[in-house]
């Protein structure tokens, strides 16, 4: 392994790294065959999954496993965050504010489930995000689908609407 060492001068003060001029590991997201295959070892029932090019985010009740493949290795990825369940709240919501920022909104209350149609989440700067509920009881919203290495702060707004466009639900973090 070859490595560089950066050295800067900074308003005054030394600033020093290293830099790794080997390629980078690519990690995309595991086939639909290989979420099933672990889905089915570790005996879970995610509330619903979501891929993006380099991850499987597989939402649980009471946590999220995200799922990678690391294409040098051919290994697959697991990475968990979990909490303790919650189920007397009728909604648990909560985030990751970096890497691919999103929202977790699991609905509990199933009368509060029978009405909602639609949640949108609010976040810090305005950025909002609208997705039809389909009954399902979990979601991830995201920040940016589409964006690596961010970092927001910690603070959403959660709403739920029935069909006719009527607010039933609010919450924030």
């Amino acid at each position: 392994m070859r490595k560089v060492l950066l050295a800067f001068l900074l308003v005054g003060y030394p600033v020093i790294g290293c830099s790794n001029q080997e390629k980078h590991i690519n990690y995309t997201s595991p086939s639909r065959q290989e979420v099933d295959d672990f889905i089915s070892e570790h005996n879970i029932h995610p509330l619903t999954i979501e891929e993006t090019e380099d991850v499987t985010i597989l939402l649980l009740q009471n946590g999220i496993y995200y799922l990678s493949k690391n294409n040098e290795s051919d290994k697959l990825v697991e990475d968990y965050v979990g909490w303790s369940e919650n189920d007397d709240q009728k909604v648990n919501l909560g985030m990751s504010n970096t890497g691919m920022p999103h929202a977790h909104v699991i609905i509990n209350d199933e009368r509060l489930l029978d009405e909602a149609k639609e949640v949108k989440v609010e976040f810090h700067d305005g950025t909002t995000v609208i997705q039809p509920l389909d009954g399902k009881r979990g979601m991830i919203l995201f920040y940016d689908k589409n964006k690596r290495d961010l970092t927001i702060h910690n603070e959403l707004h959660l709403t739920i609407y029935n069909q006719d466009g009527t607010v039933i639900y609010e919450d924030s973090f």
